[in-house]
């Protein structure tokens, strides 16, 4: 039978070898490192001293600049948070150019264990519609209804989170 790799006699050999090539590679990059270390000061310290100048010499110049770029992120920042798809709704799946409203039939079973309904027969959402505003929609919905089952018409934004519910 073979011996394994945690048997071999020459494991700590090469684990000598290991060391000390890593201890070979540190020794020859220790140079290039202190160097661009150094280099990389020099210039950092002379591109500082050469814009703490500049800028004192100038500075309603790069104050005004600094105002601008600033209301330009504020902006940008306005900008991104009215287009993107999401609402505030922590459950919101960012759907885009969903439908405006949405039909359910309910059965007799689902009217059974669903929650009561608020006055004049509207759930409450994000906004309330007076109960006579939309009549004939209110009779179409009231004829596609199972019997002993009603008809909710769904309202929603345009990310697909639900906005109000009008029950039939």
């Amino acid at each position: 039978m073979q011996s394994t790799c945690c048997e071999s006699k020459l494991a700590f050999i090469d684990f000598v070898i290991l060391i000390v090539v890593v201890g070979a590679f540190g020794f020859l990059l220790f140079p290039y490192v202190m160097y661009t270390y150094t280099k990389l000061d020099e210039i950092t310290s002379l591109v500082y001293y050469v814009l703490e100048d500049e800028i004192c010499e100038n500075l309603i110049i790069y104050g005004s600049l600094g105002v601008s770029i600033v209301c330009v992120a504020m902006a940008a920042w306005a900008i991104v948070m009215c287009t993107t798809r999401k609402c505030r709704n922590p459950s919101c799946r960012g759907l885009w150019k969903a439908a405006e409203f949405d039909i359910q039939l309910e059965t007799e079973e689902c009217v059974k264990n669903s929650n009561p309904v608020a006055k004049d027969g509207i759930k409450k959402g994000l906004f309330e519609l007076p109960r006579d505003h939309h009549r004939e929609l209110e009779a179409d919905l009231k004829k596609i209804a199972p019997p002993n089952g009603r008809a909710v018409l769904v309202f929603r934004a345009r990310c697909g989170c639900f906005i109000l519910q009008n029950i039939i």
